[in-house]
């Protein structure tokens, strides 16, 4: 990885006038500007209440929730800081699990119907039925070999999605990154609930995207486009680092990741862009979340793969995400969606997206930061809102 840039006050650059914009500077020493513990752990119970009242409508039994709460205790011992993969506890090729409807085209096995919901397993390959019984025994006892209905959904490697034009105003749906990153999403504008960030324009995007995965320090340079797509400070800057959640690697996991940074309000609008026919495009997405459930038909618009259609698969996910660098964070109460064509709903690159309902209103639903093999996954919006505390503006 390149090293952090130390960068002086560009001419251009506003003053430090509420409101006005960021100033830009050397990195701050300082750490972090987080939410306080009350308020992560608000942001948790939030996400968690949200999954039970999904779940209860869709009627996942108490021995589903069991069993995957089972799974993603063994997912959390094998999250962590580690020299490689293969050092990690073994969870024998089960990288995730989550809570959806039967797919045809899985592999499943155990008691179920139509429309029942099933236990699902992400792997990194497709395992035989007794290897994959076998290790869930291990996680769960006696639970794992009743009649619960469990399916296998194989995604190889999930990777935090880290990976083209420059655009002023910046909608959201385009390349941006922090100044040492190659490329993620601009994912929304935003605004602060309480001071000073109730009176500034911000951008909102993962933690990976724009914090360099906590490596970044506050007052850093955001550019757009991102380094991969020939963005470079100062010219292509429109904001500054501001804000982010901190990324658990092993001991602790983590419902979000999400940052925010403080934008010159003229370099930033509040459109997500897209092609039409080969020609620029826009729309506005609703600003009161939704909590998704299974099988809702979703959009976002991405730095990689644009204008894209989806299905909620799965609720409830716990996933394991390899970040690089032996770095491995457990996820919970994700959400897991899939492509409704045979075009991918996201890839690298794409991290940072906002999710929306496809449908009037256009309400958002997550924040895409990871994927592999077809699955995409996302933070559950709320959760994403109430970690940073801020709400979307249209």
């Amino acid at each position: 990885m390149a090293t952090k840039n130390s960068y002086s006050q560009s001419a251009e650059d506003p003053g430090q006038d509420e409101g006005t914009g960021p100033v830009s500077g050397r990195p701050s020493t300082a750490g972090p500007e987080n939410p306080d513990s009350t308020t992560s752990g608000l942001e948790a119970m939030s996400a968690e209440a949200d999954q039970q009242s999904v779940m209860a409508e869709a009627g996942v039994s108490d021995d589903l929730i069991a069993l995957r709460d089972a799974v993603e205790a063994t997912l959390l011992a094998a999250s962590g800081l580690i020299e490689s993969l293969s050092d990690a506890p073994s969870t024998q090729g089960i990288l995730g699990v989550g809570i959806g409807l039967p797919d045809p085209d899985s592999i499943a096995f155990g008691v179920g119907g139509p429309g029942e919901p099933v236990l699902t397993l992400f792997t990194e390959s497709a395992l035989p039925q007794d290897a994959l019984m076998s290790q869930l025994a291990q996680s769960a006892g006696t639970r794992a070999l009743s009649s619960v209905p469990i399916q296998q959904v194989p995604v190889g490697a999930v990777d935090a999605y880290s990976h083209r034009g420059r655009h002023r105003p910046a909608p959201g749906g385009v390349s941006v990154g922090h100044v040492n990153v190659t490329a993620g999403t601009l994912g929304s504008r935003a605004i602060g609930l309480t001071a000073p960030w109730n009176n500034r324009h911000l951008i909102l995007s993962n933690n990976h995207v724009l914090a360099n995965s906590n490596v970044g320090r506050v007052n850093d340079s955001i550019i757009q486009p991102g380094a991969a797509d020939g963005g470079r400070h100062p010219g292509d800057q429109i904001a500054v680092l501001a804000r982010w959640v901190p990324i658990n690697f092993g001991g602790a996991p983590n419902v979000v990741d999400c940052a925010f940074g403080w934008a010159w309000h003229e370099r930033i609008r509040g459109e997500q862009y897209y092609l039409s026919g080969g020609r620029p495009a826009y729309y506005r997405t609703g600003t009161a979340p939704l909590a998704p459930p299974l099988g809702l038909i979703v959009g976002k618009s991405g730095r990689t793969t644009a204008l894209t259609q989806g299905r909620v698969t799965q609720i409830g996910v716990s996933v394991n995400v390899n970040y690089g660098g032996g770095r491995v964070a457990l996820f919970r109460n994700q959400i897991a969606i899939r492509s409704v064509n045979s075009n991918p709903f996201s890839a690298g690159g794409d991290s940072g997206s906002l999710i929306w309902h496809w449908a009037n209103g256009l309400r958002p639903v997550g924040l895409l930061f990871a994927g592999g093999g077809g699955v995409t996954f996302a933070n559950p919006i709320s959760a994403v809102l109430s970690a940073l505390n801020i709400r979307l503006l249209p």
